[in-house]
C-alpha cells in the first residue's frame, strides 16, 4: 500500500515533468539482420529514484485509470518520432503502440488514433496497434475492425499466454500475431513443444496472418524460428528496448550502409 501510494503521489508530477520516456525495441528480420519496425514502450526516469521498472507502476496505473493518460502520451511520442524521421530524410519503419484493455470499451480509441495521424501528417501504415490476446474477443473485435477500416495494422499481443484457442484463430480480426515470450521459451524445451510452435506458425500463415516472435534470447531460438518460416522477431538476442535517440542512430547507420 505504501509503494502504491508513493507511485500515485508522483505520477501526475512525473507526467508534467516529462519523466515518462518512450523507449523503442527494434523488430528485426532474421534473414536480413535489419530493423523492420519497433515497439514503443514506456520507461519512467525518476529524478531521485532513477529508472522505475514498468512492472512497478503499470499495474497500478491500470487500476486507477492513469494508464489511459500514459498510453496517450506514448502514442503521441511515437507519432512525433515517425514524423521526425520523415522530416529528416530517414526512411521510417512502422512503430507499434500498446492499447491497454482497461478502457477498450469506454474510450474512442479509433477516433483518437485517426486524429493523431492527421495531426502529425504520417502514413497510417506506419502506426500499428497492439492489443493483448487476453481481452475478450467480443469486446475488441469492433474496435479492431474499425481500426482496420481506416488502415491501421492490428497486432494481437502475447499470443499463447493462456487464452488461445483454435476457434479464436478462426474468427480473429487481427492482422498479426505476436508469439508470447513464455510460450516460446517453455515450448522450445521439448521436441513436442517445438513441433507445436512450428505447426502454430505454419497454421497461422496458412490462414493469412503474419507472425512475430517476442522474447527471442538465443541464436538457437532465432534459427529455429527461421526454419519454421517466422522471419520477424524481437528480443534481447537482437536488442533490448533502447532510448529513441539510440534507435535513430541504428536506423540511420543501416540506411547509410545500404
Amino acid at each position: 500500500l505504501y509503494h502504491q501510494q508513493t507511485i500515485e503521489d508522483d505520477m501526475v508530477r512525473a507526467m508534467e515533468n516529462n519523466e515518462f520516456v518512450m523507449y523503442l525495441q527494434p523488430k528485426y528480420s532474421i534473414s536480413t539482420g535489419k530493423i523492420i519496425g519497433a515497439e514503443a514502450l514506456t520507461r519512467w526516469i525518476h529524478p531521485e529514484k532513477g529508472m522505475i521498472a514498468p512492472v512497478d507502476f503499470i499495474p497500478i496505473f491500470e487500476k486507477n485509470g492513469f494508464i489511459l493518460r500514459l498510453d496517450q502520451h506514448i502514442w503521441e511520442c511515437a507519432c512525433k518520432k515517425i514524423h521526425e524521421w520523415i522530416e529528416n530524410g530517414i526512411k521510417p519503419v512502422p512503430v507499434s503502440v500498446n492499447i491497454s484493455r482497461e478502457y477498450i470499451n469506454n474510450f474512442n480509441v479509433v477516433e483518437y488514433f485517426a486524429e493523431l495521424i492527421k495531426k502529425y501528417n504520417i502514413p497510417v501504415h506506419l502506426l500499428e496497434a497492439e492489443i493483448t490476446e487476453s481481452i475478450d474477443a467480443e469486446d475488441t473485435s469492433g474496435v479492431v475492425n474499425n481500426m482496420k477500416k481506416i488502415g491501421f495494422t492490428m497486432l494481437m499481443d502475447d499470443f499463447g499466454s493462456g487464452y488461445s484457442s483454435l476457434n479464436m484463430l478462426k474468427t480473429t480480426p487481427f492482422d498479426v500475431l505476436k508469439i508470447d515470450r513464455n510460450f516460446l521459451s517453455e515450448f522450445m524445451e521439448s521436441d513436442k513443444g517445438r513441433k507445436i510452435i512450428a505447426h502454430t506458425i505454419s497454421m497461422t500463415q496458412d490462414i493469412g496472418l503474419d507472425i512475430i516472435a517476442e522474447g527471442v534470447e538465443t541464436n538457437e531460438q532465432a534459427q529455429f524460428l527461421s526454419k519454421c518460416g517466422c522471419d520477424i522477431v524481437q528480443g534481447f538476442y537482437y536488442s533490448k528496448p533502447i532510448p529513441a535517440e539510440e534507435f535513430d542512430k541504428r536506423l540511420y547507420r543501416e540506411q547509410i550502409v545500404n
